[in-house]
C-alpha cells in the first residue's frame, strides 16, 4: 500500500503547467512536504480521514473581481469529489466558500447528488470562523490561501487577495487549538497547510517567495500549518490523490474519481462561469492543464489502486 501511495504522490506532482505560470517548483514543493511526513502524503491524508463518521468542513473557492467573478475551477472540483467520497464513508460534510463562488459550487454538489450544506464565509468575520471551528470535527482546505508571516493572503504572483476573499486562518488555527485534525491540499505554497514547512519553503525556493513583490514584504508562502499537507500539480489533482488513498485504505476502487467525470466537470464548470486559473479564461482547463490531461492522471491513479488491490494470481510456467 505504501508503494502504491508513493507512486500516486509522484504521479500527481508531475509539472505540466503552461509557460507564463510559476514553473520549476512543483517537485520541490512535494519533496519538502514529503520530507516532513512519515509516509506518502496521500496515504497520510487518507488515514486522517479514515475514521468513524464525523462532521467535516471543507473550505475552498477563489474568486477575483473582474478576473474570475465566480472563481477558478481549481478547488471546487476537488472539494465536491472529496465530499462525495467522504459522504459515502458516512461523514457529514459541509463546504464553506466566499459568496461569489458559492452558486457554482452548489450546482456542482447538486449535480453530484450530494445533500450537503454549501455555506458562505463573511469577509473579516473571525467570530464566524471560530464558530465554524467549534461546529465541526475535522477541517480540510483545498486551494485556499493562508496568511503569510504578516497575516496577509496573496496569489502566487504576489497580488493581494485580502480585499475580496475571506482569510480563513482563524478556522484552522482555532481548530488546532481545540485539538481537532486538519488537512491542507495545495499546489503553490501559498495555501493553508504549507505553514507546516514554511521555513524550508523559504530556504529552498527563495525566488518564489515574492517577498520583494508583496507590499507587506512577507512573501506569498503561508505560515498556517495543518496536521497533514498534501501537494498536487493542481489542488484538484491533490484532492483526487487523497480519494485514491482512501480507496486503498478501504480496499474499494469504486471510491476513486473517474476520468469521464473529470472531463465532464471541466465542461460543466465552463457553463457555470468557473475559469482556468492559469489564464483566466472560461475554457475546460485547470491551472493551464487541459481537461483530458487531468483525466489521464485520474485514470492512472485509478489503475494504481485497482492493480494494487487485485488478488494475487498464481503463475504457472
Amino acid at each position: 500500500m505504501e508503494i502504491a501511495a508513493d507512486n500516486i504522490d509522484k504521479l500527481i506532482n508531475i509539472e505540466m503547467r503552461r509557460t507564463g505560470m510559476p514553473r520549476g517548483k512543483k517537485w520541490v514543493l512535494w519533496e519538502i512536504a514529503r520530507a516532513a511526513s512519515p509516509e506518502p502524503l496521500v496515504l497520510a491524508a487518507a488515514r486522517l480521514l479514515d475514521r468513524a463518521p464525523c462532521r467535516i468542513a471543507i473550505v475552498t473557492g477563489a474568486a477575483v473581481p473582474g478576473h474570475m467573478p465566480v472563481g477558478e475551477n481549481d478547488g471546487p472540483f476537488g472539494a465536491v469529489a472529496l465530499a462525495g467520497a467522504l459522504a459515502r464513508l458516512g461523514h457529514t460534510v459541509a463546504i464553506y466558500t466566499d459568496p461569489d463562488p458559492l452558486p457554482p459550487i452548489k450546482v456542482l454538489a447538486e449535480r453530484a447528488g450530494l445533500a450537503i450544506d454549501i455555506l458562505p464565509l463573511a469577509l473579516g468575520a473571525t467570530d464566524q470562523q471560530r464558530c465554524i471551528a467549534e461546529a465541526h470535527d475535522l477541517f480540510v482546505a483545498i486551494e485556499r490561501l493562508g496568511g503569510n508571516r504578516h497575516g496577509h493572503i496573496y496569489g502566487v504572483t504576489g497580488v493581494s487577495r485580502s480585499p475580496h476573499r475571506a482569510n480563513v486562518d482563524t478556522i484552522f488555527t482555532t481548530a488546532s487549538k481545540l485539538g481537532k485534525p486538519t488537512l491542507g491540499i495545495g499546489d503553490g505554497g501559498n495555501e493553508v497547510g504549507f505553514g507546516k514547512v514554511h521555513a524550508e519553503l523559504e530556504r529552498r525556493l527563495p525566488d518564489h517567495t515574492m517577498a520583494a513583490t508583496t507590499p507587506c514584504g512577507g512573501g506569498v508562502f503561508s505560515v498556517v500549518p495543518t496536521d497533514v499537507l498534501t501537494v498536487g500539480t493542481t489542488s484538484n489533482i491533490g484532492a483526487y490523490g487523497v480519494i485514491a488513498g482512501l480507496a486503498l485504505l478501504k480496499r474499494d476502487p469504486g471510491l476513486c474519481h473517474t476520468p469521464d467525470e473529470e472531463v465532464a466537470l471541466h465542461h460543466v464548470g465552463v457553463g457555470l462561469g468557473l475559469v482556468d486559473g492559469g489564464g483566466g479564461e472560461r475554457i475546460p482547463w485547470c491551472d493551464g492543464i487541459p481537461a483530458e490531461s487531468s483525466a489521464a492522471m485520474v485514470q492512472l491513479m485509478r489503475n494504481i489502486v485497482e492493480r494494487t488491490l487485485d488478488p494475487p494470481r498464481v503463475r504457472k510456467f
